[in-house]
């Protein structure tokens, strides 16, 4: 693999590569996994692109987000509520001598002074969907919840039988104190096993972006040396922020969480839905919504002059059409920038909508 910056390479190596990802294999513009590797074939950690040093990325292809910034700015915001997110660099992609198009190359997750740091022994569990269990199999069901989890890093082959099964029992204690008829308790309930203030930024990400994923899967729970768990960190937002036809992520009113697993039994408790009110108007009055358009605008200006976003859409002409699950009005959305303009109209419209709102948001059953 070759690295290049204004046309002077700044990394050379080899990789293995891989297909990633669940939805995004059925389209052309394929995602992967890649990791670096040295002479004789092991992992060589390198940094790149200003990044810290590591062995394990991924090249995420933005292939349905026709703004390409969807997942970034997610991370940047995520970053910027103080919560570690993976960090990311827009990267044109050639593949086998094939130009491959616009693509974000991105940390993968794991845990690492760098990336995911907790205190040894740590864990990092993975919430995934019943569909992708007949691939990866399920290491813990959540009975309250009724999800699947997988251990993620270190993976089930990594870890023996005592501790896997302590892991277990301390996820399915949070859970079950979520869902306990004393969950609210401040000395028996869920606080007890989830971090409250990293259980309020996760929330407030998902709910501000209308993640279609949000607490269904990709969700990400990390506990250092038998500390609470806590959740996080985000990933995979592409189908957020406007960019999906499905309920209840499409309307810009509205919550997405309030039927989902832990979300939905979090909201049923006044004190945190007034801990999430209260930090939504920290925010506000730090500038959130400036910040917000301030990030779209120079994400998106750099993929314009450098000429990134014209070179993708001529390999991958998808403006104007509806791939899968975009709203009905990608139709109209032609260029690049209408594209960008919906996402900053919708943002706008979030932002009030979340003003007026966030206090009351509550189970929807």
């Amino acid at each position: 693999m070759v690295l290049r910056r204004h046309g002077r390479a700044v990394f050379r190596g080899r990789i293995g590569i891989e297909l990633r990802g669940e939805s995004s294999r059925r389209f052309p513009k394929k995602a992967y996994g890649v990791e670096l590797r040295d002479r004789s074939g092991d992992n060589r950690d390198a940094g790149l692109l200003g990044m810290p040093a590591d062995d394990d990325w991924a090249l995420y292809p933005s292939y349905n987000d026709k703004t390409l910034v969807r997942n970034t700015l997610a991370y940047a915001t995520a970053r910027r509520l103080g919560r570690y997110a993976s960090r990311t660099r827009h990267v044109e992609l050639w593949l086998n001598g094939r130009y491959r198009g616009v693509y974000v190359l991105i940390e993968k997750l794991k845990l690492h002074d760098d990336r995911v740091d907790l205190e040894e022994p740590a864990h990092l569990l993975e919430w995934i969907s019943w569909q992708e269990t007949q691939d990866e199999g399920v290491d813990v069901r959540l009975p309250g919840a009724d999800v699947p989890l997988v251990f993620d890093d270190p993976e089930r082959g990594d870890l023996d039988r005592e501790e896997r099964q302590e892991v277990r029992r301390s996820v399915k204690a949070a859970d079950a104190a979520l869902y306990g008829p004393a969950f609210t308790d401040p000395a028996t309930g869920w606080r007890g096993h989830l971090d409250e203030a990293a259980a309020v930024d996760y929330v407030l990400l998902n709910e501000l972006f209308k993640n279609q994923d949000g607490f269904h899967k990709s969700v990400y729970l990390a506990r250092g040396a038998a500390g609470r768990w806590v959740l996080g960190p985000i990933w995979d937002f592409d189908l957020s922020m406007g960019n999906s036809r499905f309920a209840p992520a499409s309307p810009v009113a509205g919550s997405t969480l309030a039927d989902r697993g832990w979300a939905e039994r979090l909201y049923a408790d006044p004190t945190f839905v007034a801990a999430l009110a209260a930090r939504w108007r920290a925010l506000r009055a730090a500038g959130l919504r400036p910040w917000l358009h301030a990030e779209v605008k120079r994400s998106t200006r750099q993929l314009v002059r450098s000429g990134a976003a014209r070179r993708n859409f001529q390999r991958w002409p998808v403006l104007g059409k509806v791939v899968w699950p975009n709203p009905a009005e990608a139709a109209d959305r032609t260029t690049y920038a209408s594209e960008v303009r919906a996402l900053r109209t919708w943002l706008d419209a979030r932002v009030a909508w979340l003003d007026e709102h966030v206090h009351e948001l509550r189970p929807r059953s």
